[in-house]
């Protein structure tokens, strides 16, 4: 490392664990730094189950010691040898020891902490947490009121982090981005489905209300398939609500797909839908916009309050049962306007690399970095 080279560690515990938004989202992080000329780590405990993520950072990733013996109880010990004085430290997601336990090893070390949680403040996330006496909600106020600034992907987000710990002042505002999607996987709209593509969690990403929503089309309804990996056996129970709902004649639940298959079923779809009860920064939003696919969305997500307004998509309200549900697809179903506009959206103002840069710029901006900075 030279001396001109600025130390950026980005720490998930779980990183190696297996792959998800978070991991493809710190992917892109970690190649921005990259770009910049920074010095990049990802540190990681090393896997417990018998998941790996695929797609981790060749000869960037690094796992170290911790104790414990699962994610919420490992302590990071290996940061002690691993941080030096002026490092910038980019701790993900929260909610875990693990976390507050790097924020403190950095306070000691003399290194900068930025927090970056992707959503996990929300105030439904809040809500569900199992807090005995209110300890770990007082953790990570204190990890965040330490934080040199806390990186969230929309404006939105800094209330929802403001409310949750008011001590927050400093932020870093740059959503995640998107990679070119070749030519022969764009959007067609040569399907006959509607297709929403995530993890099988029912609350969350709000897969039993879009379910009740399809109940309440007029018949006969339009194809919808349901994409993913399990989470807590919440695949079974979409089966089961489609079963008690009626709708096994028009809803298709399948499991996890990658690579061509995945770009087939997002190029063919009429739209692609989705429901989140709440979101940060949908990756899988993204790529749907980056192949140009015309998408219909929660209004209770903060990508509705941005993007929206930009016609890069439409929003609706799946749990209001005065809703014209059928009007609501017609709206984006092959629709090439918005279509277009996702897609030009994603290639100029959302690629990883403009925002890549924004983020360098932001952390120079708050003086986080002591040497280095963007490439000419």
């Amino acid at each position: 490392m030279s001396a001109g080279t600025q130390r950026v560690l980005h720490y998930y515990a779980r990183y190696l664990e297996h792959p998800s938004g978070v991991t493809d989202s710190l992917n892109h992080w970690a190649e921005a730094s990259l770009a910049a000329g920074d010095d990049v780590s990802i540190l990681a405990a090393e896997p417990t189950g018998g998941d790996r993520n695929e797609f981790a950072f060749e000869g960037v990733v690094k796992t170290i010691p911790h104790w414990g013996r699962n994610r919420g109880t490992w302590v990071p010990i290996g940061l002690v040898r691993e941080l030096k004085r002026g490092d910038l430290l980019v701790l993900h997601e929260g909610w875990v020891l693990s976390n507050v336990v790097a924020g403190a090893i950095a306070r000691i070390r003399g290194a900068r902490i930025v927090v970056m949680p992707h959503g996990v403040y929300e105030q439904q996330i809040v809500a569900n947490q199992r807090d005995v006496l209110g300890i770990r909600a007082r953790m990570d106020r204190w990890l965040l009121g330490r934080a040199s600034a806390v990186h969230v992907f929309y404006p939105g987000e800094q209330t929802v982090v403001k409310e949750f710990a008011s001590s927050v002042t400093r932020f870093i505002t740059v959503p995640n981005g998107t990679t070119e999607v070749p030519a022969d996987a764009m959007w067609t709209g040569a399907g006959n489905y509607f297709l929403w593509i995530g993890r099988f969690d029912l609350f969350h990403k709000g897969i039993d209300n879009l379910l009740e929503f399809w109940a309440r089309l007029p018949l006969p309804r339009p194809k919808l398939r349901l994409v993913g990996p399990d989470f807590q056996n919440g695949r079974a129970e979409a089966v089961a609500l489609v079963d008690r709902l009626g709708l096994e004649d028009s809803v298709d639940i399948s499991g996890r797909v990658s690579g061509a298959a995945k770009d087939e079923l997002l190029a063919r779809c009429l739209a692609y839908v989705h429901p989140s009860r709440w979101e940060s920064c949908s990756i899988m939003l993204l790529e749907a916009a980056a192949a140009g696919v015309p998408s219909l969305i929660s209004d209770s997500i903060h990508a509705a309050d941005e993007l929206g307004p930009l016609r890069v998509l439409h929003s609706v309200d799946f749990t209001d049962d005065t809703v014209d549900g059928q009007a609501a697809l017609e709206s984006v179903a092959g629709n090439r306007e918005l279509a277009g506009n996702a897609r030009d959206w994603a290639a100029t103002e959302a690629r990883w690399s403009r925002v890549g840069r924004q983020m360098v710029e932001a952390h120079t901006a708050l003086g986080l970095r002591t040497q280095g900075g963007l490439r000419p």
